[in-house]
């Protein structure tokens, strides 16, 4: 059953129930909560429920939900005698169906793979309702019978228990079960190897039968075309075929192989082409199709009556069946081909769209880009699929769809007819919802971020960036104006306190620049005119610190602003994101730093190195997203990874050397008399400095503890100094291979970069929205004319073009090769045609031989 998850087993059999907590509950009271219907378990208590169905007296009674009878819940109650009872009935219908079209073999088959595990006496109910007369072989609604649904959920205890069955022998296993494109036997067989003694042979039809249908399928099953022909009805050339088959002999006939002539002479007498089996609602091309008897289908789709546009239970149409359907033997990829141009064939009449969707949403082209069928998506796109029925999903994004993928993105950038060197020759992007969509998924992608330097995806971010950069130049000035008023003001005031407390910080040359010039400011944002005394002398100004703290708590309150701004939009986002809490701590700590919430002046100046470190560093941050500098910038991000990665497996090592030199350096003294280990903490310190080179050697006292503070230096030397530093070279030292990562990096980046403007923008009223979408004319370039987009990215798209142009010849070989082996298996069907011709030659021959010997 497709709407029940798959549970998988180990070899040992031991089946795995559904996902739950420990509990003191008995196994059937966890069968009951699941087997009893959802809606039905919201409005009443489960065992008021079950006091019902135990209390029915009718065993076929419809309970209140939609058609769960009581013959299909006796099982999931453990009540043994009381399903016995059921069994031994006259009036019991041991063939009732649920709605989904499930029997009490079905659900018995079901309950056991979920919960056999835990109860092992419902592999009992498989027991006795095989010992009965029912049908074994009727399939549910997916198309699954019981031994199929026991494979489906790949329980190898319950397939064996039902193969191991003196009843065995009934079972129908040469049927496609479900979507799969394999018989159960042929699942069995390469998933179950050590099962295939147990497996009974292939059910066949008695020519001598008495029912002239069965000697008809008796004839197709041995392929005896003369006896087919004799027993075939014109009145009814497609009987109805229930236990064990429950398949229309059309059906039959097209899931085997090799019996071409059988569905032409069907068809020529009458049989209907469109047809759907009773159970499944599977449709006949569908059938045909999932078995790989695509030289059928060719005849299907050439005969003008067959309805092309009829749909299976999932609303899929033969297209999405053609898109999806693998390539089992030689030649199969030319048929499939001819079958996907008859279908989509100009002068052919097509019944349905070629975008029509499944119940899942998918068009034929999203199936054939799944499925990794590179040639069937391009033979869609070049037959009119619209490529933005990709948009809606994210199922594209797999490893394997990436040369799929670069062809979409080929398939996206298209020429004119003019001259290559033509000043009106012109490229055009088509389908930029798909690009737009493309570019959002694909950073959250690792496999297909290098995607993003493909051509076609680069010039069309280049374009998306300058339409938008506007907006972020806007952000980084006010950025840049925040910073540098922080810093002025930090200084500053610095520099004033420092007077007040009788220092002479205004005694160099470069702090009284830096006055001056936050006096300059003052004086021309203010309209104040300069002191014009020429033996100025800087002294502490209450109107500059009133000017800088006014203008920094503005600007702080526009950033708090827009950081929240930020994080109601998308919050998840705001929060994952390490430079928003950076951002977060330098509000705190500018907070700290200039308003009076802290008395003390030491922490004060804590607080303002801290916001002028992430001040900076953030405006940092913030310029390396331009695209001049993002490259620079994500290679020092992917350096100093590299660097913290290498350290966090090595940091024991320098705590270790720290640790040791604190014991044996205890009283090295540096120049100004400064003891260098006073303590484990400026142990640390220390032998992190010496491990970029400063060693300072000289200053070492050797003789406190002689011989083993040399070794134990010299092991510093060649541990740290050399092979530590070494292999942070070879780390860090292939340049090539870093420089591309960043500029992957740098386009993953920009891509979040543009999501997250275009995502506050869109958040606005109508009425304050900027215009931020890109318009059609936008989308053509004319290389031979100037453009924003440079010269590189030109030569790019041109290439592209170029190599979109030139013949493949590597698909032509592949059809060649498809070509040879169509020839020679038809060679080889008819080479073998001749050997049986001239076996029955030979045995005419026989005969007339000993005709003339007796006359």
């Amino acid at each position: 059953m497709g709407d029940i998850e798959r549970n998988g087993e180990a070899a040992s059999g031991a089946s795995h129930g559904p996902d739950r907590k420990e509990s003191s509950e008995e196994p059937v009271q966890l069968r009951r909560k699941f087997f009893v219907p959802n809606a039905q378990r919201r409005t009443s208590n489960v065992e008021s429920i079950m006091l019902e169905i135990e209390g029915e007296s009718d065993f076929n009674f419809v309970m209140d939900w939609p058609s769960w009878k009581t013959m299909l819940l006796a099982m999931y109650l453990s009540d043994v005698d009381k399903f016995s009872s059921l069994l031994r009935d006259s009036t019991t219908n041991l063939d009732v169906t649920d709605e989904k079209g499930n029997t009490a073999l079905h659900c018995a088959v079901l309950s056991a793979c979920l919960f056999g595990g835990t109860d092992g006496d419902l592999y009992n109910y498989i027991d006795l309702l095989m010992s009965h007369e029912i049908k074994v072989n009727m399939p549910n609604k997916k198309g699954y019978t019981a031994i199929g649904l026991a494979v489906h959920h790949l329980h190898k205890t319950c397939v064996e228990r039902i193969l191991k069955h003196p009843s065995a022998h009934r079972l129908y296993l040469d049927y496609y079960p479900g979507d799969s494109e394999y018989t159960v036997r042929e699942i069995i067989m390469q998933t179950y190897p050590d099962l295939k003694p147990h497996l009974p042979h292939p059910l066949t039809e008695s020519l001598e039968s008495s029912d002239s249908d069965k000697r008809l399928l008796a004839a197709l099953q041995r392929d005896k075309y003369e006896d087919f022909l004799k027993y075939l009805d014109p009145t009814n050339p497609n009987p109805w075929y229930d236990e064990p088959y429950h398949s229309y002999l059309l059906e039959i006939a097209c899931q085997m192989k090799n019996r071409k002539q059988f569905v032409e002479l069907l068809l020529d007498s009458g049989a209907n082409p469109n047809i759907k089996n009773r159970l499944t609602g599977m449709p006949l091309l569908h059938a045909t199709a999932r078995s790989g008897n695509f030289e059928l289908l060719e005849n299907f789709l050439e005969v003008k009556i067959t309805d092309t546009s009829v749909k299976d239970n999932e609303d899929r149409t033969i297209l999405h069946w053609l898109a999806g359907v693998s390539e089992r033997e030689p030649g199969d990829k030319q048929r499939v081909e001819n079958c996907l141009k008859l279908l989509l064939y100009l002068d052919y009449k097509l019944m349905f769209s070629i975008d029509d969707r499944d119940r899942s949403g998918n068009t034929a082209l999203c199936t054939a880009v799944e499925r990794g069928f590179q040639d069937r998506t391009m033979f869609l796109l070049s037959k009119g699929a619209d490529v933005m029925a990709l948009e809606q999903g994210s199922k594209i994004l797999l490893s394997s769809s990436l040369p799929i993928l670069e062809q979409i993105l080929n398939h996206c950038l298209m020429s004119n007819m003019e001259h290559v060197t033509s000043k009106d020759y012109s490229l055009k992007f088509k389908y930029p919802r798909l690009l737009r969509s493309l570019s959002f998924h694909m950073p959250e992608s690792q496999h297909l971020r290098d995607l993003l330097r493909h051509p076609v995806m680069s010039v069309f971010l280049t374009l998306r960036w300058q339409k938008i950069r506007w907006l972020f130049f806007y952000e980084l000035v006010f950025y840049i104006t925040f910073v540098l008023f922080l810093t002025a003001y930090i200084l500053y005031s610095e520099s004033s306190s420092t007077l007040k407390d009788g220092g002479d910080a205004c005694n160099t040359t470069e702090s009284f620049i830096f006055n001056v010039s936050c006096v300059l400011l003052y004086s021309i944002v203010c309209k104040t005119p300069v002191v014009n005394d020429t033996n100025f002398t800087f002294q502490p100004n209450e109107s500059i610190v009133h000017f800088l703290w006014y203008s920094v708590l503005i600007l702080l309150f526009l950033l708090t602003l827009r950081e929240m701004h930020q994080l109601i939009l998308r919050p998840l986002a705001y929060i994952m994101a390490p430079e928003n809490w950076m951002t977060m701590l330098l509000i705190i700590a500018t907070v700290v730093s200039f308003h009076g919430v802290l008395e003390s002046t030491v922490i004060k100046r804590h607080f303002s190195a801290i916001a002028l470190l992430l001040g900076w560093f953030q405006l940092l941050l913030l310029s390396g997203r331009l695209p001049v500098l993002s490259v620079q910038q994500q290679m020092l991000k992917t350096v100093s990874l590299t660097f913290v990665r290498l350290m966090a497996g090595n940091c024991l090592l320098l705590i270790a050397f720290a640790l040791s030199f604190y014991i044996l350096f205890k009283g090295s003294l540096e120049k100004d008399e400064a003891e260098m280990f006073a303590n484990p903490f400026l142990s640390l310190l220390k032998t992190i400095v010496m491990f970029t080179g400063e060693f300072e050697a000289s200053r070492l006292s050797f003789d406190t503890l002689p011989g083993t503070s040399h070794v134990i230096f010299l092991l510093f030397l060649f541990m740290v100094a050399i092979i530590l530093l070494n292999l942070l070279n070879v780390a860090v030292n292939d340049a090539e291979v870093t420089r591309r990562n960043a500029e992957t990096l740098s386009l993953v980046a920009r891509v979040r970069l543009i999501s997250r403007i275009e995502g506050l923008f869109n958040a606005l009223p109508k009425y304050m929205k900027p215009c931020v979408e890109l318009r059609e004319e936008t989308f053509v370039i004319f290389p031979n004319r100037p453009n924003k987009i440079g010269f590189t990215a030109v030569r790019s798209l041109l290439s592209v073009i170029s190599k979109k142009r030139k013949p493949n010849k590597e698909s032509e070989s592949t059809v060649c090769e498809e070509k040879w082996d169509m020839f020679a298996e038809k060679l080889s069907a008819l080479q073998l045609q001749q050997e049986k011709l001239e076996k029955k030659l030979d045995s005419q021959l026989e005969i007339l031989a000993r005709l003339d010997i007796r006359e």
